[in-house]
């Protein structure tokens, strides 16, 4: 432990891990029974009792681990963070679906491997293709939504420089008189504003949306969304507050965040996923 805490204290993005030992412990408890059953089918000393008990280990894995995942993920430093919540999200969904297919595979076993064994083998190597099939639909959901996400938060940016530059142009040059001042004004709120506003507007719903999609699954209550509610809505109101400001704004903070999370989804781009 001692060891532990100077290696977490030399880099603070290290703390807010401790949760994910509580994972590893986890799934060593429950694979330790599975992982010997394995064993025994190889040598061929598995009987329907062992199966049985396999899946109900690997059948709570694929229940628990998406829940004690969204636990454990950490909550602080979430844009810094945020490359290795994507490769985390994939990972642990693609361990809790193989453990949902040895589940099923698992009771078949516990069902048939007294009466009807030889089908067993058609439906391992079935059940094989299928682990392929969902794992790589699973990364290919996160290519799509990094790709897309990249995408609107250039959109976003780009509409925010766009409406920046409407904002220079229109601010009354000094020596104008008052009433050509407050003319100018009038027409800069009124019309020259509106659409790139609205631009930036839309852009921002866009991305919102992307950034509450979850990167895993598309069932919410299993999945890992993007950002957590807390960042989204912090986010919103600072990317508001910059759009519906009178003048050009330097909110560094909004922008480094938003070039975060293009950073974070740039190494999965597939525009082809």
């Amino acid at each position: 432990m001692p060891a532990w805490k100077r290696f977490v204290d030399e880099d603070p993005l290290r703390a807010g891990y401790e949760r994910y030992v509580w994972v590893v412990f986890f799934l060593i408890l429950f694979l330790v029974g599975p992982a010997h059953v394995a064993f025994k089918a190889v040598v061929g000393a598995a009987h329907a009792g062992n199966y049985r008990t396999a899946a109900t280990s690997l059948g709570l894995i694929y229940l628990m681990l998406p829940l004690i995942v969204r636990w454990a993920e950490p909550k602080d430093y979430t844009f810094v963070r945020l490359p290795s919540r994507i490769g985390r999200a994939t990972f642990f969904r693609t361990v809790a679906n193989a453990a949902g297919i040895g589940a099923v595979g698992a009771f078949l076993g516990a069902r048939f491997i007294a009466t009807y064994p030889a089908p067993l083998i058609s439906t391992v190597l079935t059940l094989m293709v299928t682990m392929v099939v969902v794992t790589h639909k699973t990364f290919a959901r996160a290519r799509k939504l990094c790709t897309q996400t990249c995408i609107d938060v250039q959109a976003l940016l780009w509409a925010m420089e766009e409406l920046d530059d409407a904002k220079r142009r229109d601010k009354p040059a000094s020596g104008l008189t008052d009433w050509r001042r407050w003319r100018r004004s009038r027409q800069a709120t009124g019309a020259k504003h509106a659409d790139k506003q609205m631009a930036a507007h839309q852009s921002w719903h866009t991305l919102k949306l992307d950034l509450c999609t979850t990167v895993d699954s598309g069932y919410r209550l299993f999945g890992l969304p993007l950002l957590t509610k807390g960042e989204v809505d912090e986010l919103e109101r600072e990317v508001l507050a910059e759009i519906e400001a009178a003048g050009p704004t330097d909110a560094a903070s909004t922008r480094k965040n938003l070039h975060a999370i293009l950073k974070a989804c740039a190494g999965r781009i597939d525009v082809l996923a």
